[in-house]
């Protein structure tokens, strides 16, 4: 995960080593970045973008556990 505005880290630090990443990757599984347009460097992120975060980071999990939501 990185922010477009994060006044301490360029995002295009993250950019490069997701491509390192994906260039050692063995494996079928794919390296994913997040990139918000709209966040900094965590502390300043909006409390709208932190919950859009969080619910990308938990989906991301459950799917990768193969956990399903009981109906």
């Amino acid at each position: 995960m990185t922010g477009a505005n994060d006044g301490r880290v360029a995002p295009y630090h993250s950019r490069k080593m997701v491509a390192r990443l994906d260039n050692a990757n063995k494996s079928a599984n794919p390296i994913l970045l997040r990139t918000s347009s709209s966040a900094g460097h965590g502390i300043g992120t909006a409390l709208s973008e932190r919950i859009k975060q969080l619910a990308d980071q938990y989906s991301f999990l459950f799917a990768q556990l193969d956990m399903r939501a009981k109906q």
